[in-house]
């Protein structure tokens, strides 16, 4: 499969959807953590508080989950780790259609944490988001 699989779709999504507070997404891929499942993860160390919407897709798979919680860094040797607070909100994106996923974070919070998860093991699914102020048009 070719490195720049998917960036045509990926720059058309950003193109489309991106807002004023972050997002990301790429290829899903198999770990060492779950055999059975591919995974993506990102964090945004956004000053976010309150309500937004995270508008998510997907694509070369049937169905991505998708889970958002928030976070804390806290300092750890030479760099940071993220500890998870709470979680925010999760969805079945069946791809092809936009789902939108309502969260609302707390004060005080670092980010937020995007989860990607399917039992796709092809090593082709990709999926994207983005944070939008609350009920943006998709």
């Amino acid at each position: 499969m070719p490195d720049n699989h998917g960036q045509q779709w990926m720059s058309q999504m950003s193109a489309e959807f991106a807002g004023d507070f972050g997002g990301g997404g790429g290829r899903l891929t198999l770990g060492d953590d779950d055999p059975e499942k591919a995974t993506a993860s990102i964090a945004l160390e956004q000053d976010l508080e309150g309500p937004y919407d995270v508008l998510a897709m997907c694509r070369s798979t049937k169905t991505v989950h998708l889970s958002v919680h928030a976070f804390t860094s806290t300092p750890d040797g030479s760099g940071g780790s993220l500890d998870d607070e709470e979680d925010l909100g999760a969805a079945d994106i069946h791809c092809g259609a936009t789902t939108r996923v309502p969260i609302d974070v707390p004060k005080g919070r670092d980010g937020i944490a995007i989860d990607a998860s399917t039992s796709d093991r092809s090593g082709r699914a990709l999926f994207d988001s983005f944070i939008v102020a609350r009920a943006d048009e998709a």
